[in-house]
C-alpha cells in the first residue's frame, strides 16, 4: 500500500496476446480514462481477471474524479502479479507521478486476483488517485511531508472509498507517536520504521494528524489536497 503499495481486454472482440505486455490505445473498445498495462511473469491474467480489473478501475477513476476534478485525465494502471503485497489485502501498490499507479495482487491469496480486485482495488486506486493530484501542488521532501501525505490519501481512500484499512486506524496514544516522529530529523528514511514493531505508525499518524486538521478547518481529505504540511499540522 501507499508507499509500499498490461494488456487491456474487456471485450472479447479486442484480444490481444503478447509474451509480456500490451498496451490498448483508448480508442480500442471505446474511450478509456485508464489504458491498463498487464505484465506477465508466472501467472497469465485471465478474461475474467482483466475485464474485473478494467470495470474497477474506469469505475474508480469516475468516481474519484467527481472530489479529485484535477486527476489527470488519463491514467495509466501498470498491473503485476507477486507476491511481495500486504498480507491482509494480497495487493500493494502505490503511485508515479503524474498519471501512473502501480498495482501488485498475489493470485494464491484471498480467494485469487479476482477475488482480491473486487474487494481491494477500488480502495486501494482512491488512494493512489489522492497521491497524484496532491504531488500536482505538494511535493513531499522530508518525514512529516510524507507522513501528512500519506495519511492524507488514506483518510480520502476510507471517507470517500468507503473502508477502513487498518493502516489508517490509530490507537489512544497516537499523540505519543506525534511528538516522537515530530522530533526525528526531517531526512529520517522510509527504512528507519521498517524493524518498528508499531508496524504502520508512519501512516497512523498521518492520518490522525489529517483528521484533526479536518476537524478544525471543516474541510475533507478532497479539500485539503493541496494543503501544506505545515498548515495540516498548525491546524
Amino acid at each position: 500500500m501507499g508507499a509500499s503499495r498490461a494488456f487491456d481486454v474487456s471485450r472479447p472482440s479486442c484480444v490481444a496476446l503478447v509474451a509480456f505486455a500490451v498496451t490498448l490505445p483508448s480508442g480500442w473498445c471505446g474511450q478509456r480514462d485508464i489504458a491498463i498495462r498487464y505484465h506477465n511473469s508466472d501467472y497469465q491474467f485471465s478474461s475474467a481477471d482483466r475485464a474485473a480489473i478494467q470495470e474497477v478501475a474506469d469505475a474508480a477513476a469516475v468516481e474519484a474524479r467527481r472530489f479529485l476534478p484535477t486527476l489527470p485525465r488519463k491514467l495509466v494502471l501498470e498491473v503485476h502479479a507477486g507476491r511481495q503485497v500486504v498480507p491482509e489485502t494480497g495487493e500493494t501498490g502505490y503511485s508515479v507521478s503524474p498519471n501512473v499507479v502501480y498495482w501488485t495482487v498475489d493470485p494464491n491469496r484471498h480467494g485469487g486476483v479476482l477475488a482480491v480486485t473486487r474487494k481491494q482495488l477500488r480502495a486501494s486506486l482512491f488512494e493512489f488517485f489522492h497521491h497524484l493530484v496532491r504531488r500536482q501542488t505538494v511535493r513531499p521532501t522530508s518525514l512529516m511531508d510524507n507522513v501528512v501525505t500519506d495519511g492524507m490519501a488514506i483518510a480520502f481512500e476510507r471517507d470517500f472509498g468507503g473502508v477502513s484499512p487498518p493502516w489508517g486506524v490509530y490507537p489512544d496514544n497516537v499523540m505519543d507517536w506525534v511528538t516522537e516522529l515530530m522530533a526525528l530529523p526531517p531526512d529520517t528514511p522510509q527504512e528507519h520504521f521498517q524493524a518498528d514493531p508499531r508496524r504502520w505508525i508512519r501512516f497512523q499518524v498521518g492520518v490522525y494528524l489529517v483528521d484533526q486538521s479536518m476537524r478544525a478547518s471543516r474541510q475533507s481529505s478532497a479539500q485539503l489536497v493541496s494543503s501544506s504540511t505545515e498548515d495540516v499540522i498548525r491546524m
